[in-house]
């Protein structure tokens, strides 16, 4: 037993883990993040989609089709993954990352994003992982940027490049939240800019985030690296708004 492996054991016996959404004991070590009562509660997405921004058609017998949205406005990203839907557990666990600023089930959730298996998603194409930034006075304020963490974990899990510094948000905006879809691009608009576009030139980049809801700041930053001389973007998040709640 390595002195590291050691660590660990008499960690968990001190310290045993507990689920992200319930805080039962976990049994299953280190390796489980959520309790099996509250892991069958959470929903992954699967099933028809859009190859595109990959919002999901769970009624539809139809095979993977492109959204009326994404035909009238393509976006900049050249296609969009989530592993959940934004409820339940999963919207309990990541509301607990970032406004408890609780940065250990940020770590979690970035294992477990990581340990996710995306059917149509090959993490060595890309050349780098890129979080979504948020501006100076945001992240002065939370003391840590929840997309840094979960685009860090992809990184170690796949090798990939972890990329934090060529993106950046130039102008503070308001929360997404609770904004439509036209007050969001607005709100968006321009608030992101590439420094040293020479690092991102021609470059196959994988951007995180932790929730998908509109799409608009994604598309935004994926503007940005496109003008900037990036060749695809990707979106990869850990979680999706379903689209009633979108429209709510």
């Amino acid at each position: 037993m390595t002195i590291r492996e050691l660590f660990v054991e008499v960690s968990d016996t001190l310290f045993p883990p507990l689920c992200l959404a319930c805080s039962e004991l976990l049994l299953g070590g280190r390796k489980a993040i959520f309790c099996p009562d509250c892991l069958s509660q959470i929903n992954f997405l699967s099933g028809s989609r859009c190859p595109v921004c990959g919002k999901h058609f769970p009624d539809s017998p139809a095979e993977n089709h492109i959204c009326g949205h994404c035909l009238t406005h393509p976006p900049w990203f050249f296609s969009a993954r989530a592993a959940t839907t934004y409820d339940g557990r999963i919207l309990k666990a990541i509301h607990q990352f970032k406004y408890g600023r609780n940065i250990t089930i940020g770590r979690a959730l970035a294992f477990f994003l990581a340990g996710y298996s995306f059917d149509d998603l090959d993490f060595s194409r890309f050349d780098a992982v890129v979080p979504v930034p948020l501006h100076l006075g945001r992240l002065r304020k939370r003391g840590f940027n929840q997309a840094l963490i979960l685009a860090r974990g992809l990184g170690e899990k796949y090798d990939m490049t972890l990329d934090f510094r060529s993106l950046k948000r130039i102008r503070p905006t308001v929360t997404q939240t609770g904004l439509n879809r036209q007050e969001r691009l607005e709100n968006i608009s321009g608030a992101f800019q590439v420094e040293n576009p020479e690092r991102i030139h021609g470059k196959n980049l994988l951007l995180v985030d932790d929730v998908y809801t509109t799409g608009a700041t994604v598309n935004e930053c994926a503007k940005t690296l496109i003008r900037a001389g990036a060749k695809q973007v990707m979106v990869l998040t850990l979680a999706r708004v379903s689209e009633d709640k979108e429209k709510a």
